[in-house]
């Protein structure tokens, strides 16, 4: 059955790919204009429910969405994409699922598709723009988020939990387990790009004391692979800032809702 949305505000959670997912519509919607949809990608113990997910529920984290919909009229929508799943094929063939709904959707344009992320949530939004969201994705906002398996299993401090989303045991060593996860690394698959590949325009807002996903293993070579490649980036590192970029409050609100108005 399609879903129907209907005039105004209004949350709705279904499955896709056998994943709860959700679509938020903003105040003011009218199904009979279409509106561009942006899709967030929650970060890690991030999770979509029935009824319920933590970027829905969290009073600090719904502002920023809000600020995403305020002059974009967009839909926010997202899928639990199995959970901590750190980009695994899983995760991309969920969001995959979710894409298929929302074309299906009346009352949505995902002509203008937006993407927005952070944490391991950034490796499933460039495992998608390379797979199954090809072409698809218009704007990009990625927020201290993971680009570099190879890095973050070489850095050890998150190698276990990456690895047993990998199925791989914590005790494998680093050579063997880059090798195993290599084809759903964004990073090497980005650095390969040929030049003028359709790309997003992007930006990439990090910390720039950020000690869990380091600025120089992550988001400094994203912004170098994806300009190599012929894509708009913007990379602005915040001074003092750490792995929280997401309690920045108004100032990353202004962000969001400059960004995404051109959508």
């Amino acid at each position: 059955m399609h879903m129907k949305l209907m005039k105004g505000e209004q949350k709705k959670y279904f499955k896709a790919g056998g994943e709860w997912c959700y679509i938020w519509t903003p105040p003011g919607y009218d199904p009979a204009k279409p509106a561009p949809v942006v899709i967030h990608h929650h970060g890690a113990r991030g999770y979509i429910r029935d009824g319920e997910s933590d970027w829905l529920d969290t009073s600090s984290k719904a502002a920023y969405l809000r600020a995403v919909m305020a002059n974009s009229r967009a839909v926010i929508a997202g899928s639990h994409a199995c959970g901590d799943h750190w980009g695994n094929n899983f995760a991309v063939d969920a969001n995959a699922a979710l894409l298929k709904h929302l074309d299906s959707v009346k009352g949505l344009d995902t002509s203008r598709l937006g993407f927005m992320g952070g944490g391991l949530g950034g490796a499933l939004i460039w495992n998608s723009v390379l797979g199954p969201y090809a072409g698809r994705v218009k704007q990009v906002v990625v927020m201290q988020a993971v680009a570099n398996l190879s890095a973050v299993i070489r850095e050890q401090k998150f190698k276990d939990v990456c690895l047993k989303a990998y199925d791989l045991p914590s005790n494998t060593s680093d050579d063997k387990a880059i090798k195993k996860i290599l084809p759903y690394d964004p990073m090497p698959r980005l650095e390969k790009l040929s030049k003028n590949t359709t790309l997003p325009r992007t930006i990439i807002y990090h910390g720039a004391k950020d000690e869990n996903i380091p600025a120089d293993t992550n988001a400094i070579p994203l912004a170098t692979a994806l300009r190599k490649a012929g894509a708009d980036v913007t990379l602005e590192l915040f001074e003092g800032v750490e792995h929280n970029t997401y309690a920045m409050g108004k100032p990353m609100e202004d962000r969001l809702r400059s960004f995404f108005s051109s959508l």
